[in-house]
């Protein structure tokens, strides 16, 4: 017979398999700055510069040459480095992460994928984005005219990292954690001879959920409109597989007792006597920030007239050191009753 031999191939492990947490040498848990210093002090280390011929890391059972393990290095980190992509590779690795490239429909933002995996910065909001949720939160004009920062709490359904499957077994911080919602996943069925589909499917999550208080904090800018909209990125509920959804905040100004604003300019009604609308009066009013406004006017005034003071408005919004104006309706509280005195002196007089 013929002489054959055999060679046995080594399994290679794809890059792309190996936990990109522990390349990193990280946890779940860990924040964005935690992972962004363990790149920096990995990156060092395997710089070409300084490392040569062939090293062990932690995570390897063996040794490989500088290169590939800086490739790893860099791989790890363009996927958890971003926090988009790496709440996909939480809840389904890479094959999730890769799903979130090719689906997405037209319009709406910058493909979050297209840098790590070529797709030429295709503009598209996301399909494996959750739905976005809005909250509204009362602020009062003086946060308006001043400028002030914000914090507002809510509750929302998180994704426990590394608490799916078995590498949650025995995890204390696992213990708080409890269903997820069903997840939709892509199937392909056969309808007949040669005819494959693809249909979505509901299928139950491996993944653990819980409810967290989530802090939302922010800058009012000073003048900024009444149901100015801020959004808080990636702070909706989350799902196993998707990037969550954003919150949209809606800002609504509360009823001030003495003012009431319309664009730039404020509002306000004066209370003033029959003697100060014949004779004339100087007032004082503390404004939004208490520094003092002095109202004043001579001779006659006309009942619902209005009084313009320029630059005592509210301040406009991007444009801090310019001002709309404040009108000043003047009410004339007319006496109830008058003495036969009064009379008798108004009607020598008129």
């Amino acid at each position: 017979g013929q002489k054959c031999s055999a060679t046995f191939i080594k399994k290679v492990v794809n890059d792309e398999d190996m936990d990109f947490y522990e390349i990193l040498g990280i946890d779940e848990d860990d924040t964005s700055k935690q992972i962004k210093k363990a790149y920096r002090d990995l990156a060092k280390l395997y710089h070409p510069d300084k490392c040569t011929g062939q090293v062990k890391p932690k995570y390897a059972d063996e040794e490989m040459d500088c290169a590939t393990a800086m490739n790893r290095v860099n791989l790890a980190y363009e996927v958890l480095g971003d926090e988009d992509k790496r709440i996909l590779y939480d809840a389904g690795g890479m094959d999730l992460v890769k799903q979130g490239v090719d689906g997405g429909d037209q319009g709406g933002g910058m493909d979050p994928f297209a840098a790590l995996f070529g797709g030429g910065g295709r503009q598209q909001r996301h399909s494996n984005k959750g739905a976005d949720a809005s909250v509204s939160h009362e602020i009062t004009l003086e946060d308006i005219y001043n400028g002030n920062d914000l914090e507002m709490h809510i509750n929302r359904r998180i994704v426990c990292r590394g608490c799916g499957g078995d590498k949650g077994k025995g995890k204390a911080k696992c213990k708080s954690c409890g269903k997820c919602p069903d997840e939709t996943k892509m199937v392909q069925r056969q309808m007949g001879p040669g005819m494959i589909v693809q249909q979505e499917e509901r299928v139950a999550s491996k993944e653990k959920c819980k409810v967290e208080d989530t802090a939302l904090a922010t800058t009012i800018e000073r003048g900024i409109a009444d149901g100015a909209e801020i959004k808080f990125p990636r702070k909706s509920e989350q799902s196993p597989g998707q990037v969550p959804g954003d919150v949209i905040m809606t800002l609504k100004t509360k009823k001030h007792h003495l003012f009431t604003r319309e664009g730039n300019d404020l509002h306000m009604t004066l209370s003033i006597s029959l003697k100060e609308a014949l004779l004339g009066f100087s007032k004082t009013i503390n404004h939004l920030d208490n520094h003092e406004v002095v109202i004043t006017k001579n001779g006659i005034t006309k009942p619902m007239s209005v009084k313009r003071i320029k630059g005592e408005g509210m301040c406009v919004h991007n444009f801090p050191s310019d001002f709309g104006d404040l009108h000043v309706k003047f009410v004339v509280d007319m006496p109830t009753s008058l003495t036969k005195q009064q009379s008798d002196a108004i009607a020598e007089l008129f």
